[in-house]
């Protein structure tokens, strides 16, 4: 599922200064990422850890890129009707994320969802996953799947879970403007990201702390280009059409599907200008 779009228009920098951080960044998945650490690992150089990030992001990338001819989100939508499509675990868990946001979200978001007009089939329920082996299938003919809506949350949550795993106890992961926070910088303090969303050309910023665990998105849109409502594979109508979204959860995954299906739903944001999800993912964790 496309970002309303267009794609997302969100810049992020920590209210730290960066001499006290130790920060990681490249291109990915059509955007950059920019990783925050609030002390080094040890027994690890920086260019290890470096490496380590980027497999993270090469292996979500041949999983879920719609670009890449050989990925195996590519490889399902040629797929023929009825055929299992052997993927990674990745793919397996995302589609699986993203049922779950479309059900919660009684069908605004769907990564099935294809441009106004395109005449191709549309609905999650045609398509069929399973884990072991991972494996996808499609029950009617056409249908495709686009993780755009919520492959760079996955990415984050992913990187940030593996820098745990190598032994970090504090760190920002922020990929293509979706941020997602572990541990604090420092006792005395928490991360503070500043937002800056890019609306009608006219950008507004502010700065939000983020707790541990917390993930934030946003979704923006250019003005007279509605995001497709997956409900009736029609452009959004309102009598005032919300032009971005701001999504806080517990998962990056999560926080950027939820800002897709925020505009759609028109939902209000709290008094900070974000949009709090409650939501529980059984299918949020990764291998």
């Amino acid at each position: 599922m496309s970002r309303c779009v267009v794609g997302l228009w969100l810049l992020l920098t920590c209210s730290l200064a960066a001499a006290e951080l130790s920060t990681l960044a490249g291109p990915a998945m059509g955007t950059t990422y920019r990783v925050a650490l609030a002390a080094d690992i040890p027994g690890m150089t920086r260019g290890e850890v470096h490496r380590d990030v980027e497999a993270v992001l090469a292996r979500i990338d041949r999983a879920a890129s719609t670009w890449r001819n050989d990925s195996d989100a590519s490889r399902f939508n040629r797929a023929a009707v009825g055929e299992w499509v052997a993927v990674s675990k990745d793919l397996v868990t995302l589609v699986e994320t993203a049922r779950e946001i479309h059900e919660q979200s009684e069908g605004a978001f769907d990564i099935t969802v294809g441009p106004a007009g395109s005449g191709r089939p549309t609905g999650m329920r045609h398509v069929v996953s399973r884990l072991s082996p991972p494996a996808l299938r499609k029950s009617v003919p056409g249908i495709a799947i686009d993780l755009g809506g919520i492959g760079p949350g996955y990415a984050v949550d992913r990187i940030g879970e593996r820098l745990v795993s190598l032994g970090s106890k504090a760190h920002l992961v922020e990929l293509g403007g979706e941020v997602r926070a572990w541990g604090q910088p420092s006792k005395s303090r928490t991360w503070r990201v500043r937002l800056t969303a890019a609306d009608a050309g006219q950008g507004h910023s502010r700065e939000i702390d983020l707790a541990d665990g917390e993930a934030v998105a946003t979704s923006t849109c250019r003005p007279g280009r509605s995001p497709i409502d997956p409900r009736t594979g029609r452009p959004v109508t309102a009598s005032r059409p919300r032009r971005a979204a701001t999504v806080r959860a517990t998962t990056c995954a999560a926080a950027d599907a939820w800002a897709v299906a925020a505009i759609v739903l028109d939902l209000a944001p709290d008094r900070d200008g974000t949009i709090t999800m409650p939501e529980q993912l059984r299918s949020a964790q990764g291998p």
